[in-house]
């Protein structure tokens, strides 16, 4: 009585043995795309995912403006800044400060 030996499989016979899997797969889908069989569910996925779609361009458009109107209003603001910082000095030393306030040390 002989005892069957088995041996490993090669890395390319494991991806051959995948292909003949994925090509059974796709003839299997191609046999009931051929028969007509009801396809309605993968139909309404669609139209789902178009909704779902549509949708997000939708709320995509509505942020892109919210967006568009808060640049403008910091624009306006930064405006008002400007306008009300105009002339404003901010010294940087005790000696600015000083003359700007007006304030004589005597030596």
């Amino acid at each position: 009585m002989t005892m069957t030996q088995y041996t490993p499989l090669t890395r390319e016979q494991k991806l051959q043995a995948e292909q003949i899997v994925q090509l059974g797969n796709i003839a299997e889908a191609i046999r009931a795309a051929a028969r007509g069989e009801d396809s309605s569910a993968l139909q309404q996925q669609i139209v789902a995912l178009q909704a779902e779609m549509t949708s997000l361009t939708n709320n995509n458009a509505a942020l892109s403006q919210q967006l568009a109107d808060a640049n403008q209003l910091v624009s306006e603001l930064q405006v008002q800044i400007n306008t009300l910082s105009e002339g404003d000095i901010t010294p940087d030393n005790i000696a600015e400060v000083m003359a700007h306030l007006e304030i004589e040390v005597g030596e």
